[in-house]
C-alpha cells in the first residue's frame, strides 16, 4: 500500500493510545507513521510575546514531537517512524500533512501542552477538512489485543458508500473481516413516508424499514465483492437506534467506520449525527469518511 498514516500528537494520556493504535495499523498496512506536534499562535512563530523565546520554545516542542515518534517506535519496533513539527491552526496542519496520506489518527481529546489547544476540537476540525479517512481514538483503548474486525454502518446513501470503500481498503490492507452493519427501526410520519406508502400500498411500515435496510447490506456486500474480494464480508441487519447498534458492535472490533453523512429515513442511520455520537462515545476507534463514490 502507498502512502502513510499521520498522528497528531502532544503529550497527553489521550494522545500516546492513539499514536500507539496509529503505529500498529501503519505496521499492519506497511506504510510509514508520521507523528505530527503542532505549536504555535496562528502560524505566526516569532509573533510577541514569543519572539524572544521562541527558539527555546521550538527545541522543547520539537522534544514533543521526537517524545510522540519514540512511542511510536517502542509500540512497534522496526516500523518507520518520522517526527514532524508543525506550526500554525492545529487542525489547519494535520490536514496540510495529510496530503497523501492513507489515514490521519488523533485521540478523542488533549491536553493544553505547549499547542494550547485540546484535541477535542482538532478532531472536529481536522474530521471536516481532512483529504483522507481521520480516525479517533478513545483514551480507553490501551493495547487491547486485536480482533481483526472492522464494522461499518451502512444506509445505501453516497455517503455511506463511500464509508464501505474506506473499510473494504483498511480490511484488505490489514488483512481483517468486515462486518457491514445496517439498523432499521419503524419510521415515523413524514412525506418521505408518504412517497413510500403510494409506491407500496398495504406493506406494513416495518417490513418497509427492514427491506430499505437490507438493500443497502445487499448494495454494500456487492461492492465489496467487485473491489475487495479477498476480504470475509459478514452481513447484519438490525433494529435498533444506530448509535446504540452500532457501539455494541464496536465493542469487539479494532475498528468502527462511518460517513460523515446518510439520509435517515427507513434505514435510520443518519450519519451526520450518529457518526459524532459515535466518535465520542464507541469503544474502539472510529474512522469517519468524507468522500461520497462518484
Amino acid at each position: 500500500m502507498e502512502g502513510h498514516v499521520v498522528a497528531g500528537y502532544d503529550g497527553s494520556p489521550e494522545a500516546v493510545t492513539a499514536v500507539r493504535w496509529a503505529a500498529g495499523s501503519a505496521k499492519r498496512l506497511g506504510v510509514p507513521l508520521h507523528v505530527v506536534h503542532v505549536w504555535g499562535l496562528a502560524g505566526h512563530l516569532d509573533a510577541p510575546p514569543l519572539s524572544a523565546a521562541s527558539a527555546y520554545v521550538r527545541a522543547g516542542a520539537q522534544e514533543v514531537a521526537d517524545e510522540g515518534a519514540e512511542v511510536a517506535r517502542l509500540a512497534e519496533p522496526g516500523l518507520e517512524v518520522v517526527a514532524v513539527l508543525d506550526d500554525g491552526p492545529p487542525a489547519r496542519a494535520l490536514v496540510r500533512r495529510a496530503e497523501g496520506a492513507v489515514l490521519i489518527v488523533l485521540g478523542r481529546h488533549g491536553s493544553a501542552r505547549l499547542s494550547g489547544v485540546l484535541l477535542g476540537s482538532v478532531a472536529l476540525g481536522t474530521v471536516q477538512h481532512a483529504p483522507c479517512p481521520v480516525v479517533v481514538v478513545p483514551r480507553t483503548q490501551v493495547d487491547p489485543a486485536a480482533t481483526d474486525l472492522v464494522v461499518v454502518g451502512v444506509d445505501g446513501s453516497a455517503h455511506s458508500l463511500g464509508a464501505v470503500d474506506a473499510a473494504g481498503r483498511y480490511a484488505t490492507g490489514a488483512g481483517a473481516r468486515l462486518r457491514v452493519v445496517a439498523c432499521w427501526q419503524e419510521p415515523t410520519r413524514g412525506r418521505s413516508l408518504a412517497g413510500w406508502l403510494r409506491e407500496n400500498p398495504g406493506v406494513p411500515l416495518a417490513d418497509l424499514a427492514r427491506t430499505r435496510a437490507e438493500g443497502a447490506v445487499d448494495a454494500a456486500a456487492a461492492r465489496l465483492r467487485e473491489r475487495c474480494p479477498e476480504v470475509q464480508v459478514e452481513r447484519v441487519v438490525e433494529e435498533g437506534p444506530a448509535p446504540h447498534v452500532l457501539a455494541r458492535h464496536a465493542e469487539k472490533a479494532d475498528l468502527l467506520v462511518v460517513g460523515t453523512r446518510g439520509r435517515g429515513g427507513f434505514a435510520g442511520l443518519v450519519l451526520g449525527s450518529v457518526s459524532q455520537w459515535l466518535v465520542a462515545r464507541a469503544s474502539c476507534p472510529v474512522l469517519v469518511s468524507r468522500a461520497a463514490p462518484d
